[in-house]
């Protein structure tokens, strides 16, 4: 797995999830519930990674680059 993007919110990175779905790529959230557990309030410490499997990642870069979220 690869990350193709942190995000510092889950909003951001489910909307990225979605356009990557969209294109047949299957990508997975990490770390989104740890932010609500923790009550970290600053996420520079604690950044939300968007992962994809090793062969599809740069076409999810491209996806991405493509399409910013912001």
């Amino acid at each position: 797995m690869k990350t193709v993007e942190k995000y510092n919110n889950s909003f951001s990175a489910n909307i990225a999830k979605g356009v990557l779905a969209e294109a047949g790529i299957e990508a997975f959230i990490l770390n989104e519930n740890l932010i609500f557990t923790t009550g970290a309030v600053n996420t520079d410490l604690i950044s939300i990674e968007l992962v994809v499997e090793d062969s599809q990642y740069e076409q999810a870069v491209k996806i991405l680059q493509a399409k910013p979220i912001e």
